[in-house]
């Protein structure tokens, strides 16, 4: 889907953009940031109009944003009883969200906006307590203001040197690939040695018990 952004020019770019965006509403695995990032580059390689695409990634964010909203809204409290969102927020956590969103109502969106690993749960909490919609507007649109030029800004430097980004990325992602097999290795052979050495122990106190039960001799002296 990325790749056929960045390959992408004029409308098509426009249109993608948007359907990314939305889908991302959706539950489309395409990171928001990332897609962002992409329409800056377009702009800098001169396949897409600044200003169009920044009202088309301004709009798309908040549209999608609306939608998460409504399905939160649509679902009301049986959403804090679904197996999938308790999955991904305890009880505690929700609680100290709903706390949130009642005494910091606009905060707490503006802040979640952007967080990527609470946006979409708090967006669908906001519509479940029925959270008032202009102030989740006003606080969503406010804190888009900020996302759009900042995402866009950052894709738009960094596309000449994108190709090399992307390449840093791969290395950084193998790096860490081998370093959690490095961890894991060493963790499985803590793990064996702790259980020899809980072996060797337990053998241990089994012999001291058994020479405990050994009634002890009596040495007469004539």
């Amino acid at each position: 889907m990325l790749d056929a952004l960045l390959s992408s020019h004029g409308l098509a770019a426009y249109i993608l953009v948007t359907a990314i965006l939305l889908g991302s509403a959706f539950g489309l695995p395409v990171p928001e940031d990332a897609s962002l990032i992409i329409a800056g580059i377009l702009v800098a390689s001169e396949n897409a109009e600044l200003w169009i695409m920044s009202l088309v990634c301004y709009l798309g964010i908040i549209a999608g944003d609306l939608i998460i909203y409504r399905v939160g809204w649509m679902t009301g409290p049986r959403l804090f009883r679904k197996r999938w969102f308790r999955k991904y927020l305890t009880s505690s956590k929700l609680q100290t969200l709903r706390t949130n969103l009642e005494k910091k109502t606009f905060a707490t969106i503006f802040i979640a906006r952007h967080l990527f690993y609470l946006r979409t749960v708090t967006f669908l909490v906001c519509g479940a307590v029925r959270v008032s919609f202009s102030r989740f507007l006003i606080a969503d649109a406010l804190a888009a203001l900020i996302t759009t030029p900042l995402m866009l800004g950052l894709g738009y430097v960094c596309a000449e040197h994108y190709q090399h980004v992307l390449q840093l990325i791969r290395e950084i992602k193998l790096l860490l690939v081998v370093i959690g097999l490095c961890i894991a290795v060493y963790l499985y052979f803590r793990f064996v040695r702790n259980v020899e050495t809980s072996a060797e122990v337990e053998g241990e106190d089994d012999e001291s018990s058994d020479d405990d039960d050994t009634p002890s001799e009596q040495v007469i002296v004539h």
